[in-house]
């Protein structure tokens, strides 16, 4: 058991704080899943970071807890960045969150919801995925097809550890969600694939610029589904392609057999109709539609890409409709 110290335990002022997480170790097939301790807080706490080892990478994730709310085994939703980063400024020594997730997690105070930002960046030395990061082999280190979703079920882990100083837990087990946005979107579309679906001897791969990279390249299988996975997940404006990374483009005609993408949980599409992403994402979203997955479209007109951060009709619109559905689907109504 790791329990926070009193001392660092304010309610108003987030903290870098380390805990001993096992360190991964790696095999055949890649990254073996996080073992995770038990993690208590003080019920006063409201702003916590706690780091967790990925692979040989220091994971911060940013933990939000309402405040205002009976805090005896809340919903909670992990959150996953873009390509911008997820610190104010790239700084995440200032442990100031974006405004974009400052907002994010205004909303889940309110709605009583716990939340774990998740930075799959300033771990890896990457401050936002530009320049190099944006091609092999940097890519491969925060790949949102097969690294970002090891994240992901790192934070997932982390909070069914998360313990109140009483020894009651924090958050229901099976009341977790998943939000991403842009390549954060990617990842959780990556997150939520039925590895139990996958063809026998497939081959893991990827291509960029005509060149086709597999596992000598860095290019990983993805991590096996949790035996208790997320509740589901909003996909906001996301790429759908992988870079070939599930077989078939969603666009091509060959896509109902030739991409093996299936979801284990249900997802909710925010996808803006001026995103130069939109079509690919429609084509992903008819498909997974014909091959009976649990997943819904809301279209935004007159926006675009981004459009989460916009402050218009459309952005406030697109923040109410995923509030409502993940009360569905985290059993709050």
């Amino acid at each position: 058991m790791k329990t926070i110290p009193k001392s660092l335990q304010k309610t108003n002022l987030p903290l870098f704080l380390i805990l001993a997480f096992s360190l991964l170790s790696c095999s055949e097939d890649g990254i073996e899943p996080p073992e995770i301790s038990e993690v208590v807080i003080s019920s006063s706490t409201t702003d916590t970071i706690v780091h967790v080892m990925v692979g040989n990478d220091k994971v911060p994730i940013y933990l939000s807890i309402p405040k205002d709310c009976d805090k005896k085994s809340l919903p909670a939703v992990v959150v996953m960045h873009g390509s911008g980063g997820m610190w104010k400024d790239n700084d995440p020594e200032g442990g100031t969150m974006s405004t974009q997730n400052r907002e994010w997690r205004e909303l889940f105070d309110q709605s009583c919801i716990v939340g774990a930002f998740v930075d799959s960046y300033s771990g890896r030395g990457i401050a936002e995925r530009t320049g190099k990061w944006e091609e092999p082999p940097y890519i491969f280190r925060s790949s949102s097809q097969f690294i970002r979703p090891r994240d992901a079920n790192a934070a997932l882990a982390l909070l069914r550890k998360l313990k109140f100083s009483d020894g009651s837990s924090v958050v229901r087990t099976i009341d977790v969600g998943l939000i991403g946005f842009s390549d954060g979107g990617t990842a959780l579309f990556s997150t939520l694939f039925d590895t139990d679906t996958t063809p026998k001897d497939w081959e893991w791969t990827q291509s960029y610029d005509g060149k086709e990279y597999d596992a000598s390249d860095g290019v990983l299988p993805p991590e096996e589904k949790p035996d208790i996975g997320f509740a589901g997940g909003i996909f906001y404006y996301g790429g759908s392609s992988g870079h070939g990374y599930w077989g078939s483009s969603p666009c091509k005609s060959d896509a109902m057999e030739g991409n093996i993408y299936n979801t284990y949980a249900p997802i909710l599409y925010q996808i803006p109709e001026e995103d130069s992403l939109t079509e690919n994402t429609l084509c992903m979203f008819n498909l997974l539609k014909a091959k009976k997955n649990n997943v819904e479209l809301n279209l935004y007109p007159g926006v675009g890409h981004g459009f989460d951060t916009d402050g218009v009709e459309q952005s406030y619109h697109a923040r109410e409709n995923s509030i409502n559905w993940f009360k569905n689907i985290l059993h709050m109504d």
